[in-house]
């Protein structure tokens, strides 16, 4: 069984330059914060690609209207970021929901150009699962593994997965309590020896991952108030990735 091998703030050093390639708004923030404010204090540069602004996450209606909330999002993901010290942030601006019309090709395609600019050394994204079965998740997976098909030096691949031991102790009555896995009956399970990043959060970066969270409260809102404080830092305080298989 392979130990995990990334699981400290040092230990971030090894992913060298990171691509983040996520979805919506705020996939980034639940997947990965931790890990990229981590690289961002370490020096290291740190890129982020969203596919669609997220304008069909409609929570409520009165308070971020369906037609204002691509825009509400694309603001709240900027001040997120910037708590989190990201400063190179790209949108795709594909359609919410409909990534999976996107052709295979096209979408690689526009990964591909910030892998040849940027040459990044890891890339952190969705398994082909997509973590809670959103055909949105899954395309963005498809399109990163593609885009690095036919490079002779390819960058690391890693996939966003949950600890089992976290799932049964307490994220499935979470998610039993509020869906926070939503059209996927649990998530992607895998043990912590079959990890190859399972990054602890110390405190001063699970806050910072929580600040940036409910700076996007269109999203957030619903969980932060649903769950107490304690709660909210032991769901956000591991971050926990498989590499990519070729």
């Amino acid at each position: 069984m392979p130990v995990p091998q990334i699981k400290s703030a040092e230990d971030v050093k090894e992913l060298g330059t990171i691509l983040s390639v996520w979805a919506h708004p705020d996939d980034e923030s639940f997947s990965c914060a931790g890990i990229m404010a981590a690289a961002i204090a370490n020096d290291q540069r740190v890129i982020c690609i969203t596919a669609t602004r997220g304008e069909l996450g409609i929570q409520d209606e009165s308070r971020w209207p369906a037609a204002k909330l691509g825009d509400i999002r694309s603001k709240e993901l900027k001040d997120a970021l910037n708590i989190l010290g990201i400063t190179e942030h790209f949108f795709l601006d594909y359609k919410d929901g409909e990534c999976d019309k996107v052709p295979l090709m096209e979408g690689a395609a526009k990964v591909r150009l910030y892998i040849d600019k940027y040459m990044p050394n890891t890339i952190l994204t969705f398994g082909p699962d997509g973590m809670t079965g959103h055909p949105d998740h899954q395309s963005v997976s498809h399109w990163a593994t593609e885009a690095v098909r036919d490079l002779a030096v390819k960058p690391k691949i890693f996939h966003s997965i949950e600890l089992k031991d976290r799932y049964e102790s307490f994220l499935k009555k979470a998610d039993e309590r509020l869906n926070i896995y939503f059209n996927i009956d649990k998530p992607p399970l895998v043990n912590e020896s079959d990890c190859a990043i399972c990054f602890a959060c110390e405190p001063d970066l699970c806050s910072k991952k929580i600040a940036a969270l409910k700076a996007m409260p269109s999203q957030t809102e619903g969980l932060m108030n649903n769950f107490d404080k304690a709660t909210i830092e032991a769901m956000m305080a591991c971050e926990s990735f498989v590499e990519a298989k070729n």
